[in-house]
């Protein structure tokens, strides 16, 4: 029977950044807001960058900057093979727990990163024509580089929204 907490990990290749006795854990799929509690059912999805919450047993919630990545929940295993209570994994690429984030290096990156989107769309706008339509042609080497700057954002913002600056 469910007793409202689970084992929770996070893992990324560099190391497990995580194992502990958990309440929920809060994060965002393609599908949506998920909260995992004791006895969720089995389920495997994606993560999109973001924050993931985990609530503790005890104590105040740990926050992580996840950008991409996978949910795992399952039951647990015991000595004799029969399913015990329920295992949250969290695999990602890249992670890092909030009190680890520089700040600084963030604000940075997210600044250069802002003026190279700007940069960037600036000079597409400039283009005879103006924006193509979906499909109307071939995704060209500054579509790309258009969306590794955005992707470049979205990583900065994310660690700043996780380390609790105000957006802005």
């Amino acid at each position: 029977m469910a007793d409202g907490v689970f084992v929770t990990e996070l893992v990324t290749p560099e190391e497990k950044l995580l194992e502990t006795r958990a309440r929920a854990v809060v994060l965002r799929s393609s599908d949506g807001d998920l909260t995992v509690l004791d006895g969720h059912t089995p389920l495997i999805t994606d993560i999109v960058p973001g924050e993931v919450r985990v609530d503790p047993e005890e104590g105040e919630p740990l926050r992580f900057a996840v950008h991409g990545g996978f949910l795992h929940v399952g039951p647990t295993g015991t000595e004799d093979g029969t399913a015990g209570g329920t295992l949250v994994t969290v695999l990602a690429g890249v992670a890092e727990p909030a009190d680890r984030i520089d700040v600084a290096r963030a604000e940075r990156a997210r600044d250069a990163a802002s003026a190279r989107v700007e940069e960037l769309r600036t000079g597409r706008a400039g283009q005879a024509g103006g924006a193509p339509e979906a499909g109307e042609h071939p995704v060209t080497p500054e579509d790309l580089e258009l969306a590794q700057a955005e992707d470049a954002l979205r990583r900065a913002e994310v660690r700043l929204a996780v380390a609790g600056v105000p957006a802005g």
